[in-house]
């Protein structure tokens, strides 16, 4: 390796931090030179690298300063800023105040609307109903004047005789203009006994009706027997096996249409009745046990 040879003042100059100028390098303090030989500073002679005393004269020797390398600083910790919950809104009194005296008004304007549209005619109309039955309780008792006759309300009767109104119609009567009667029967009806009607119904419905009268079971019972109050009472029910039904059937094929009926399984209303709406040719029959029946079979009028 080729030494590089640097005369004592040069090397003088770099030891003492001095700049040297020319085709030679530049010294800084704090710039390590490592192509340079360490020289005695006494005799001049050239020591070698790590020597720390000179070998020729013992002079201590100084070893190239080297720079430190500069620390690297710490980047810098900003604090963060402290968390401050935000401020609730305060609502503004001004608009809740505007917003009263405007429900005020309203409310004011509302109740003379009511007072002039609602309250003057009832005030008016009752003023006027007392002064008119003050000017009725004003007559004089005396002789009376007779009511006017207007003419256009005189009754004339120009055919010499009184026209009567004509009295309601009865509940059986409408019905005699709204159905034609085509069969009644009223007996008894004992151990199953059978009626049967046959109508072809061309205009409907077939309507039937029936009342029942069951036999009825009379007797006396004895209570609070032994006892001061002990008497007799008087008994009286039905027959357990009073019964009636009404049957239409499909005269053509046999077919059950409809059917009524009173105990054994049909309702206990004594009075009954229904329809069958369809046209059609029809068989009815009637059949009972302790009971005596009123049927009656009407049909739509043409």
């Amino acid at each position: 390796m080729q030494r590089n040879f640097i005369e004592e003042r040069e090397i003088l100059a770099f030891l003492n931090g001095e700049s040297v100028t020319g085709e030679k390098k530049k010294y800084h303090r704090g710039i390590t030179y490592d192509d340079c030989m360490p020289f005695c500073t006494t005799c001049g002679k050239e020591a070698a690298p790590g020597k720390k005393f000179c070998e020729y004269c013992g002079t201590p020797l100084e070893q190239p300063l080297v720079a430190p390398a500069a620390p690297t600083p710490p980047p810098p910790v900003v604090p963060a800023a402290p968390f401050s919950p935000s401020p609730a809104p305060i609502p503004s009194s001004g608009g809740s105040g505007k917003t009263m005296v405007i429900a005020g008004i309203v409310v004011v304007l509302v109740i003379i609307a009511g007072v002039y549209f609602i309250g003057l005619p009832i005030i008016r109309g009752s003023s006027g109903t007392r002064s008119t039955l003050q000017q009725a309780t004003t007559l004089p008792t005396g002789a009376l004047t007779p009511f006017p006759t207007s003419p256009s309300t005189k009754i004339s009767d120009t055919s010499g005789t009184a026209t009567n109104p004509t009295p309601s119609q009865t509940y059986e009567e409408k019905y005699t203009e709204t159905y034609n009667l085509v069969y009644s029967v009223n007996h008894a009806f004992n151990g199953g006994q059978k009626e049967i009607f046959t109508q072809d119904l061309i205009t409907p419905p077939l309507y039937i009706k029936f009342n029942i009268t069951p036999k009825m079971f009379y007797g006396e019972r004895t209570v609070d027997i032994g006892l001061s109050s002990e008497h007799v009472v008087n008994l009286s029910y039905i027959s357990p096996d009073a019964w009636f039904k009404v049957q239409v059937y499909d005269a053509d094929n046999g077919m059950l249409k409809d059917e009524q009926g009173f105990n054994k399984g049909y309702s206990i209303m004594t009075i009954q009745e229904f329809m069958v709406r369809a046209p059609g040719n029809y068989r009815v029959e009637m059949t009972g046990n302790d009971v005596t029946a009123e049927v009656r079979i009407l049909t739509g009028n043409s």
